[in-house]
């Protein structure tokens, strides 16, 4: 096993490399659940200057661990889509999996939770694994992130899939989430991070505070190839009309990122 990790970490090393071709991921048949590629559809397009030569690796911090026999499937989860995902091996041997949940009602709904299946080449289940989607309230009609971390890479892994196990109808979230609008100013490249620079306005009517902001990156195809999620300290309040300027940075686990999208929550702060 020792053996087979360091040859794929050696395949891994030489995509990064050549910068072109395609990274080992799980490009095998689609679920059925998968939602049709769009590519770049509402994403912002990164200047064509930030294409690095060298694409590094990000160990991300495993997600909250759930108990999947607790977990049944919802009607809310047949309404719900999800793409990917796209998955990517660590030089420490273990598996990342990105992708999006497209939430096609006509309401928000919250609580989603994606399961990702893992294959062999011929098929088989090999494991899985559950996580929250990375968007506590998800709009109709929008997207949000997922990542799941497996701890390692499986014998015999060929592909992957991902589906939405449960979710729930959002009520009454004008009395309990904020209203942030984004303005993103800048993005830049340096370091092998992408930088982008945005100004949050709040638009309730109240304060807002346990503010989150998230950068999502996108290759041509559409597929998450990273995600960044800052939460700011609870202490930092935004007061009705106000706004606030920072800079988001995030390391793409694949190659050819050429684009970018940014959302902003929080929660109405108590009187």
């Amino acid at each position: 096993m020792q053996q087979r990790r360091w040859r794929w970490l050696w395949i891994w090393v030489g995509v990064l490399v050549a910068g072109c071709g395609q990274v080992w991921s799980s490009n095998g048949t689609p679920p059925p659940t998968r939602e049709a590629t769009s590519p770049l559809f509402g994403y912002t397009l990164l200047p064509p200057s930030l294409t690095p030569s060298v694409w590094p690796s990000y160990t991300a911090t495993p997600l909250v661990t759930l108990d999947s026999a607790s977990l049944t499937l919802t009607p809310i989860a047949l309404y719900l889509r999800a793409s990917g995902p796209t998955c990517y091996e660590t030089p420490i041997g273990s598996l990342i999996c990105l992708g999006q949940v497209y939430n096609g009602l006509q309401v928000p709904v919250e609580q989603v939770v994606i399961t990702v299946q893992l294959h062999s080449l011929d098929g088989q289940a090999l494991g899985s694994g559950d996580a929250f989607l990375a968007r506590t309230l998800l709009p109709a009609g929008l997207t949000g992130p997922y990542r799941i971390l497996f701890d390692r890479v499986p014998e015999g892994f060929g592909s992957a899939s991902a589906s939405v196990r449960s979710g729930q109808l959002a009520e009454n979230t004008s009395a309990r989430y904020a209203d942030l609008r984004i303005r993103e100013i800048a993005g830049t490249f340096t370091n092998d991070q992408y930088q982008v620079s945005l100004s949050i306005r709040n638009e309730s009517p109240a304060a807002v505070w346990r503010i989150s902001v998230t950068m999502m990156l996108f290759d041509k195809e559409g597929r998450v190839t990273g995600f960044r999620q800052v939460d700011l300290d609870d202490e930092r309040q935004l007061r009705p009309g106000e706004s606030l300027a920072m800079t988001i940075k995030a390391i793409p686990q694949g190659p050819n990122t050429v684009a970018f999208s940014t959302f902003a929550e929080g929660q109405l702060a108590p009187n």
